[in-house]
C-alpha cells in the first residue's frame, strides 16, 4: 500500500526552483506546494496516524566521541553497542535509546560492558538536544509540518530529489539569533533520504551535520530504513542497523524511562591536583606556567614566546590566556601557539587565537582536519569566518635562542597519535598534556609515554601536567609504566 508510485509525478513536478526561509511569510504556492509533498510522503512513508515509533538492531557510535578519537581525520573508529534499541514520542518531543557496548575509555583500558544511553525528554528544549529527534525521518516530517516548511528540488550524487526546509522557531535561535535550517532530501520512491543541517560548535564554527537513510522495508506498517547513518565534519558518527520496529507502541512510558546504567567512563575524582591561579608564574627564568584550567606553559625568548596549551576548553579560555601572554609580554611577539592535541577540550579555545593571526603548531597529521574544521563559516556565532595558520611538527621540533630552549616533542600512544609535549633540557622539566601519571595504574598511553621517553633517552626531575597531578613527579614515576 505504500509503495504505489502513483504520487512521483506530482511530487517531482511540485518543487520551486529555490527554497526561502520557513515562516517568513512565503508565497502561498510554495505553501501549497509543501503541503501536498508532505501528504504523498506521509502516504509512502506509512506516517499518518503515527505519534510514536519504536525500533531495535544493532548499532555503532564514533570510539570514545566527536573530537576524542586517536586520530584526527575520518574514518573514525567505532564502538559496537548490543541490543540497541531507541523509541522516541514525537508528541512531547522525546528520546531514549539505549544499549550495551564494550570499551575502555579514553586512556584504552581493558574493555568492560558499559550501558550506552541517550536521553532526551520534554525538558531538554535546546536545539543541541532535539536536533537528535529532528533529524530522524518521522520527526523531521513533523517539524516540516509545525514550521511552514518550503519546497524545492535538488541534484545529488547524481540523483535528483524533491526537497523539504524549514527553520526552527524563534525559541531556539543560535547565539547569533539565526534560526536554524533543516533539509529534507524526498527520493524518487517518496521516502525520506537524507536530512541535513548545521549546527554552531566553538571549533568548527557551522558544523554541517546529516542522516542518512536506505534500505525502506514495511516494519509494522511504517516504511522503515534498515540502515542508518548520522555523519558530521565529513565523517560518520553514528550508525544502526534496524531489525524491527513497531508504531505507537502500546508500552510507551516504560520504554521511555532511562532504565539503571552499568559500568562508567571516566578517570574518576580526585586523581589530578589543583590547576593554580589564572595568572603567570614564573617556575623558572623565562618559564611560565598558567592556571586556571588547563595548565599552559609559557616559554619566554629573545625576541618571541611560546605558549603551550592556550587553546584548551573553550574561546572564554582561549581568549584568557591571549590576554594574559599579550600583558605579560607586551613587546614581544606570540610566535607559536602550540595544540598537544586536537581533542576537544584542548582545541575548543583556538579560535581567539586563530581571530588574531597568530601560528598554531600542532602534530603534522592534526593539521589538514583542523584547517578544514577552523576554516568553516561561524555564521551561527555570529563571527567572522576565521583565516587560520596552522603548521604541523613529527618526531622532536627544537625552538631555540640564547635565552631559552624548548623542545616540543611527539608521544605517540593510543590516546592521541600526534600528542606533543614539551621538554625543557636546562631545567629538567617536562610538561605534558594527558599523561599525568597514574603509577599503581598505567594504561596503554602511560605505557607509550614511558617507552617514547626511554627511546629518546630523556631525563627529568620534573614532570607537570596539563592536568596537573597530585604529587610531584619525575621520568621515574614515568618508566614504572614499563616495569
Amino acid at each position: 500500500m505504500f509503495h504505489n508510485l502513483r504520487y512521483l509525478a506530482l511530487v517531482t513536478a511540485v518543487g520551486l526552483a529555490g527554497c526561502g526561509g520557513a515562516g517568513d511569510g512565503g508565497e502561498d504556492a510554495a505553501s501549497g506546494d509543501a503541503t501536498s509533498v508532505l501528504a504523498v510522503v506521509a502516504e509512502a512513508m506509512g506516517t499518518e496516524g503515527v505519534e510514536s515509533i519504536t525500533y531495535a538492531g544493532t548499532a555503532q557510535t564514533i570510539n570514545r566521541a566527536f573530537l576524542q578519537t586517536a586520530e584526527a581525520s575520518p574514518p573514525w573508529p567505532m564502538y559496537e553497542i548490543e541490543n540497541y534499541s531507541r523509541t522516541i514520542d514525537l508528541s512531547q518531543p522525546a528520546s531514549l535509546a539505549t544499549g550495551m557496548m564494550l570499551h575502555g575509555g579514553v586512556f584504552m583500558r581493558p574493555p568492560t560492558e558499559q550501558s550506552f544511553l541517550q536521553n532526551i525528554t520534554d525538558e531538554d528544549t535546546s536545539w543541541d538536544d532535539q536536533i537528535e529527534i529532528w533529524l530522524t525521518p518521522w520527526g523531521f516530517l513533523r517539524g516540516a509540518e509545525m514550521y511552514g516548511a518550503e519546497a524545492g528540488t535538488a541534484s545529488m550524487d547524481g540523483a535528483e530529489y524533491t526537497t523539504l526546509t524549514w527553520m526552527s522557531p524563534e525559541t531556539q535561535a543560535s547565539p547569533s539569533g539565526m534560526r536554524y535550517t533543516v533539509t529534507g532530501y524526498i527520493n524518487d520512491q517518496n521516502l525520506v533520504d537524507r536530512v541535513e543541517t548545521t549546527v554552531e560548535h566553538p571549533i568548527a564554527g557551522d558544523l554541517a551535520r546529516a542522516a542518512i537513510y536506505s534500505n525502506y522495508q514495511d516494519m509494522d506498517g511504517v516504511m522503515m530504513p534498515s540502515g542508518i547513518e548520522q555523519t558530521m565534519a565529513g565523517g560518520t558518527s553514528f550508525a544502526v542497523s534496524v531489525e524491527s520496529a513497531t508504531a505507537n507502541p502500546a508500552d510507551l512510558a516504560a520504554r521511555l524511562t532511562p532504565p539503571e546504567q552499568v559500568g562508567g567512563g571516566g578517570i574518576g575524582p580526585g586523581l589530578f591536583g589543583p590547576v593554580g591561579d589564572p595568572e603567570l608564574n614564573e617556575i623558572y627564568e623565562g618559564v611560565y606556567l598558567f592556571g586556571g584550567g588547563y595548565v599552559a606553559m609559557i616559554v619566554e625568548f629573545t625576541d618571541f614566546v611560546v605558549v603551550f596549551e592556550g587553546g584548551a576548553q573553550n574561546p572564554a579560555r582561549g581568549e584568557t590566556v591571549l590576554t594574559a601572554v599579550r600583558e605579560g609580554f607586551p613587546d614581544k611577539e606570540i610566535r607559536y601557539l602550540v595544540n598537544s592535541h586536537f581533542h576537544g577540550d584542548h582545541s575548543g579555545g583556538l579560535a581567539p587565537w586563530a581571530r588574531a593571526g597568530i601560528t598554531i603548531l600542532t602534530h603534522a597529521s592534526n593539521v589538514d582536519f583542523m584547517t578544514q574544521l577552523l576554516s568553516n563559516p561561524r555564521t551561527l556565532l555570529g563571527e567572522e569566518m576565521l583565516t587560520p595558520v596552522i603548521e604541523g611538527t613529527e618526531d622532536v621540533m627544537v625552538i631555540e635562542d640564547e635565552m631559552n630552549r624548548m623542545e616540543l616533542v611527539q608521544i605517540p600512544n593510543p590516546h592521541a597519535t600526534g600528542l606533543l609535549g614539551v621538554y625543557l633540557p636546562a631545567y629538567s622539566h617536562f610538561h605534558q598534556a594527558d599523561l599525568t601519571l597514574f603509577p599503581d595504574d598505567p594504561t596503554p598511553a602511560h605505557v607509550a609515554f614511558a617507552e617514547r621517553v626511554q627511546e629518546l633517552g630523556i631525563e627529568f626531575d620534573t614532570l607537570t601536567g596539563v592536568h596537573p597531578a597530585p604529587g610531584p613527579q619525575s621520568d621515574d614515576d614515568v618508566l614504572i609504566a614499563l616495569q
